[in-house]
């Protein structure tokens, strides 16, 4: 059996889905590829043990159904952080996601079923994506403001090309755009990539004119 794995010492719990989602970066699937698969279920299942004695079902659950559960939550939220994943502990212990109950078998054989504990983690994945993206629409809108905020600073008409010029080591005084001789040129060849593109356009125009000339 896969041994558990601790937190390391000094660490605090996520309080709050924003807290969860912005604690820490690492997801269960980077944690399997720096450290092995044995080290990730190993922390899951020390996780589960801690939930399931907070819930008073520890003595009723076997070595095989914790372990089972851990590797399947490790396989099932590869994408989750090790924060989220601890907070939907965190949530579950609060009963947040509905109580996870005993089933008496006979007088001699109660158990839980780990479903229960998949559906809760179900649930919770929901707030959990509209905390992710709460927290990207406001960085998406924060990184706007600086873009505007940047382009407001940009010098405009004289005083842009000043600086523009300055940039470039030419003199604004004396130095022009070069301007283009449009009959050197072949406007097809300008305005369309291709011949069957000119075509394209030429048919769209005659439909237009014959709409004209019917009304």
């Amino acid at each position: 059996m896969v041994p558990i794995i601790k937190d390391k010492p000094g660490y605090i719990r996520p309080t709050s889905f924003a807290d969860a989602c912005t604690k820490s970066s690492t997801t269960l699937l980077s944690v399997r590829m720096q450290r092995g698969l044995p080290s990730l279920v190993g922390w899951v299942k020390g996780k589960l043990i801690e939930l399931f004695t907070f819930l008073g079902v520890f003595d009723i659950v076997t070595e095989y159904q914790v372990q089972m559960l851990a590797a399947r939550i490790c396989a099932k939220y590869h994408y989750w952080t090790t924060t989220e994943l601890d907070y939907a502990f965190v949530t579950i212990m609060d009963g947040k996601y509905g109580k996870l109950f005993q089933h008496k078998h006979d007088d001699n054989n109660t158990t839980i079923n780990p479903q229960d504990i998949i559906e809760a983690l179900n649930k919770y994945e929901q707030d959990m994506l509209a905390e992710r993206g709460r927290q990207d629409d406001e960085r998406r809108r924060a990184e706007e403001i600086r873009k505007a905020a940047e382009e407001a600073k940009k010098p405009l008409g004289l005083e842009g090309w000043k600086v523009y010029c300055e940039k470039n080591g030419l003199d604004p005084a004396t130095h022009r755009i070069q301007s283009v001789d449009m009959s050197q040129h072949d406007v097809n060849q300008v305005l369309y990539k291709t011949e069957e593109e000119r075509k394209m356009a030429e048919r769209k125009f005659y439909r237009q004119d014959r709409r004209k000339e019917q009304k």
